[in-house]
């Protein structure tokens, strides 16, 4: 049960601000975050098994994420994977709104999802269950394995406290403050309620990163802190990409 709480356009200097969580099972094969050397302007995880990823980001300033859809009993396995969404849409240069009709047009094709994108203009969201294109106007959002600010507990009081943060520091320039309250907010596993627990601690499924992105007027900030099984660090990961170009 995948979580992104993102934030668009907090403050005059910063375009986006996510605080994601990706939960999965530990022993699929996957890369953490690094420059991917077949796309060496694309930052991401990647996962092994299907070549896509979850949330990553470019260097012309895109940003991008897909979390399954929940459902009961689950769908056929598709042969299409959803990592794809976002893989492609950070290495093209077609704007939001462009590359969303592209993909809804086969939205079929795949199992269910919510896609996230930015090409660092604008914010735009859709899935494959309601069908609906939306440009997501300035504010403060969350999104997990439902529809966009579903009212499951982890959704609501992790995108209510996402916007304190973002109030008490952004004005104040605190940004390396708000990175580790972010990650923070991430961290919490709940109080045993359905869908509380922002962090998920399993032996065979769990949160295995949680990622920090500001998408700002002087570059992207990217951080990512892996775990293992037992919820313990596996270590950090920084990077500040000055975006080269914008190719929306």
């Amino acid at each position: 049960m995948c979580l992104i709480l993102f934030a668009v356009n907090p403050s005059p200097h910063h375009h986006l601000v996510v605080a994601a969580n990706r939960d999965e099972q530990h022993s699929r094969a996957t890369e953490r975050a690094m420059f991917w050397q077949d796309q060496p302007d694309l930052l991401a995880g990647r996962d092994l098994v299907a070549g896509g990823t979850w949330l990553g980001v470019s260097t012309g300033g895109r940003f991008a994420a897909v979390t399954n859809f929940a459902e009961q009993p689950p769908e056929p396995q598709s042969p299409r994977s959803r990592g794809e969404l976002t893989a492609n849409f950070l290495s093209s240069d077609m704007d939001c709104l462009a590359y969303m009709e592209s993909v809804q047009k086969k939205a079929e094709s795949y199992r269910g999802f919510n896609l996230l994108l930015s090409d660092g203009k604008t914010v735009f969201y859709f899935n494959n269950r309601e069908n609906r294109i939306q440009q997501l106007k300035k504010g403060y959002y969350g999104l997990s394995n439902q529809r966009l600010d579903c009212n499951w507990p982890k959704v609501i009081s992790g995108r209510h406290l996402m916007k304190q943060h973002l109030l008490n520091n952004l004005h104040k320039g605190a940004d390396a403050l708000l990175m580790q309250e972010l990650f923070e907010l991430l961290a919490s596993r709940g109080d045993n309620t359905p869908h509380s627990a922002r962090f998920i601690l399993g032996e065979t499924y769990g949160t295995s990163v949680s990622t920090v992105v500001e998408v700002g007027e002087d570059g992207i900030d990217f951080e990512e802190r892996g775990f293992a099984p037992s919820g313990q660090s596996t270590g950090a990961l920084s990077f500040h990409l000055p975006i080269t170009a914008n190719d929306g």
